[in-house]
């Protein structure tokens, strides 16, 4: 008796579309890694090996570039870690509770505030440098901290509450009016419901808001003392060390700082990289 089998067998092969799509996958991921190779490879070499061949492996390697680079970077690196952790939390901290409010708190001007934070989003961030750096200056913070720890924590506010407002509206309403029934409270259902199940957005927020915070140059490099300066102004005047430094760069010390700059980020991502697609991807949370 002959016969089909639908289902049992499966494809050894692919269909030339395929793998057409794996090629092209590939090469884009191998076009992403590149400028990490780069920085790598060339963070292990001196000024004449770096001269010679930019690409290649170095067959002597330098690990006193790195040891220049973190005599530099130490100190902004510890301020950047301070400044970006503070303004993540506090951006989660502030956006989950207007994000609670907005979607599932009932209120008059509910809509018209939520309008209004949205159009905020359309503000292109170069409008708004000369007149926050002079509210900053009329405000007489200090050159501290605080002066890019809050501007940072405002301008994060509108995207963070736009996300976690579709994640709070998306619980099922059923299981908070159950905590309801219970006698809990809105910092309850917030702190042990709301919060809890919504915790691969928040680490998607967190990721998303983290990268540019890090990567801060301008506004640090306009409101902070020397004590206090970020990595990325400690990046942009450190010229490497060494002899002829005016002259000739260092550059694997200045790629060694690079790599030094990216290290927090990289490790941070691959632990939470299942979060952040998790969040990401569901756009919410299904009941």
């Amino acid at each position: 008796m002959r016969g089909t089998v639908r289902g049992g067998v499966g494809r050894t092969g692919f269909t030339a579309g395929e793998v057409v799509r794996q090629a092209i996958l590939i090469a884009l991921g191998l076009l992403a890694l590149f400028p990490l190779y780069f920085t790598t490879v060339n963070s292990f070499k001196d000024r004449v090996q770096y001269a010679e061949n930019l690409l290649n492996v170095p067959t002597r390697l330098h690990p006193e570039n790195y040891a220049l680079a973190w005599a530099q970077v130490q100190g902004p690196l510890v301020n950047s870690v301070v400044v970006t952790v503070t303004s993540v939390l506090a951006t989660l901290i502030l956006a989950s509770l207007s994000a609670y409010a907005f979607a599932l708190m009932d209120f008059p001007g509910r809509h018209l505030l939520f309008a209004l934070t949205f159009a905020l989003l359309l503000v292109p961030d170069f409008l708004t440098l000369i007149p926050l750096y002079v509210q900053i200056r009329n405000l007489t913070l200090p050159s501290n901290y605080l002066a890019i720890i809050l501007p940072t924590v405002a301008v994060g506010q509108p995207f963070a509450i736009l996300v976690l407002r579709a994640a709070f509206e998306a619980i099922p309403r059923d299981m908070l009016e159950a905590a309801r029934l219970d006698g809990a409270g809105h910092l309850q259902l917030l702190r042990r419901i709301v919060l809890p199940i919504s915790l691969p957005v928040l680490i998607s927020v967190a990721i998303i808001r983290l990268v540019p915070v890090w990567n801060e140059y301008l506004l640090p490099s306009l409101v902070l003392d020397e004590a206090h300066r970020t990595l990325p102004v400690a990046l942009v005047n450190f010229q490497g060390g060494g002899a002829a430094t005016a002259v000739t760069p260092n550059y694997g010390a200045l790629m060694a700082s690079y790599v030094l700059a990216a290290v927090p980020l990289l490790v941070l991502f691959a632990f939470l990289m299942r979060y952040y697609i998790q969040g990401v991807t569901s756009g919410g949370v299904k009941g």
